[in-house]
């Protein structure tokens, strides 16, 4: 279970630097793999929560009631893991095409799964923190790197009331 969710938390990071790559030109190319590398971490975050619910909770509807009373961590696994899912889904050409203009808006919210994972990642040490540690290492510039982009931290233009004239 550990290496699916570390696999998925890797392919989070990696789509995430991929853009900040692109803007170097000879790396241009890597652009074009950005999907599948988000594809990828869809495709572990799947598997990490069917190791879950199969091969750690047998399927014991109980047992997993249960740790979701006593784990609240999941929650923050199950939304970063949500997040991709319709990221996934709309990462087609035809959903892009669909979507127009609010495709953009809609992908950005892998920010939101990675600060979810993060949160998963730290709401679960026990005593051990070196792997969330790591993440969040590799994740929080990432993400600083992209506050410009979000039209709410940006603060309002007050124009005088000469120009209001």
């Amino acid at each position: 279970m550990n290496v699916s969710g570390i696999w998925a938390s890797v392919s989070i990071v990696m789509v995430l630097m991929l853009t900040p790559l692109t803007k170097l030109k000879p790396l241009r190319f890597i652009s074009r793999y950005r999907r599948f590398v988000g594809l990828t971490a869809c495709l572990y975050a799947f598997l990490h929560l069917f190791i879950y619910l199969v091969l750690f909770a047998g399927l014991s509807w109980s047992w997993i009631s249960s740790d979701l009373v006593e784990k609240p961590y999941i929650y923050a696994g199950v939304l970063a893991l949500l997040i991709l899912l319709v990221l996934a889904v709309t990462s087609t050409k035809k959903m892009m095409k669909r979507l127009g203009r609010n495709w953009k808006p809609v992908h950005r919210f892998v920010y939101f799964a990675a600060l979810a994972v993060i949160a998963h990642l730290w709401w679960q040490v026990k005593s051990d923190i070196t792997i969330a540690m790591w993440f969040s290492v590799f994740l929080v510039p990432l993400l600083v790197l992209r506050l410009d982009q979000f039209s709410f931290l940006k603060k309002p233009s007050f124009k005088s009331k000469k120009s209001l004239r």
